[in-house]
């Protein structure tokens, strides 16, 4: 293969993947608007501007769409995740991260999240399977944040799972009420004023 075919094929894939990104926001958006079970492959075409033989081109099904937006988001939050490896990180810091990485997702893809919030239930077989193994390893990296910090004594003692299941339940249920304010208080503000009481609880003097 020359270089000048590699180029592209590379730029070819870029301008598929940003296609399919393009599709997903759209799609996202109509599923907000109108109710994913309401929404059908020619309205995810129209709201789009595509034929709807060319949406199949890019996504064989509406579940393939959801799926997709379940994928990208969820690998979006994994990606964000800082890793509670290095003991000298403080836990907090790292809860905050995650937190603001949650927030910047609500804020910047509100249709995404939703679409995530509300529609899980809408996924079967490989592709639920495949969605909940992330939400599984994201869920046990937070636990282990919790863990590390109550070893290392920066963390009171408490149950790491329950306080997971908090922390992340308080952070997630934000896609309520964030997107309205989003453009007034950044995901950073947010995730201060949002945080400030529970990592009071949590925290241990220094």
């Amino acid at each position: 293969m020359t270089a000048a075919t590699a180029t592209k094929r590379r730029q070819s894939t870029e301008a598929a993947d940003s296609k399919r990104a393009e599709i997903m926001e759209h799609c996202a958006a109509l599923f907000d608007k109108v109710g994913y079970h309401k929404t059908s492959m020619q309205m995810l075409a129209d709201e789009v501007g595509l034929g709807k033989p060319t949406l199949y081109h890019y996504f064989p099904s509406k579940t393939a769409i959801l799926y997709a937006i379940h994928d990208t988001h969820m690998r979006a939050l994994l990606d964000g995740l800082v890793s509670s490896d290095d003991e000298t990180t403080n836990p907090v810091d790292l809860l905050r991260s995650a937190c603001i990485h949650i927030l910047r997702q609500i804020a910047n893809h509100p249709g995404y999240v939703r679409a995530f919030m509300d529609h899980y239930g809408e996924l079967e077989g490989g592709m639920r399977a495949e969605i909940r193994a992330h939400r599984t390893d994201y869920f046990n990296r937070v636990v282990a944040i919790i863990k590390g910090g109550i070893e290392t004594g920066r963390l009171r003692p408490c149950d790491p799972i329950v306080t997971a299941y908090g922390f992340l339940g308080m952070c997630n249920w934000a896609y309520k009420w964030y997107p309205p304010l989003a453009s007034e208080r950044t995901p950073e503000d947010m995730a201060d004023a949002l945080c400030k009481p529970f990592f009071e609880g949590l925290a241990l003097p220094a």
